[in-house]
């Protein structure tokens, strides 16, 4: 009986300790491993540039009424720090909503 693990099949693990690992009987049918680690990459700058999330990727609402009942709720669980979290994103949506609209209004 032999066990072939998807991951080795399709080249998932790329690092060079991987290649020592990988069974023989196990003919890899891809190379998406170097993929994978090029959109995590890319994702994580995204992320620390600010460039993500962005408007056109947050298409949903949320009410201030809505937002104050979470937040309320966090304080109440005893979660302060996820509740300033919450409030300071809730804010800075508002304000770059805003910005937004601003900006469309006069072009």
């Amino acid at each position: 009986m032999q066990v072939l693990v998807y991951h080795d099949l399709l080249g998932m693990m790329q690092r060079p300790h991987h290649a020592k690992v990988t069974q023989k009987f196990c003919k890899q049918y891809a190379h998406v491993g170097d993929i994978i680690n090029k959109a995590l990459v890319e994702y994580k700058e995204d992320v620390i540039s600010g460039a993500f999330q962005g408007a056109s990727h947050n298409p949903y609402k949320i009410n201030a009424a809505d937002v104050d009942g979470f937040v309320s709720e966090l304080q109440r669980m005893g979660l302060d720090k996820a509740a300033s979290a919450a409030a300071e994103v809730a804010d800075k949506n508002n304000t770059s909503k805003a910005n937004q609209t601003l900006i469309h209004t006069l072009q």
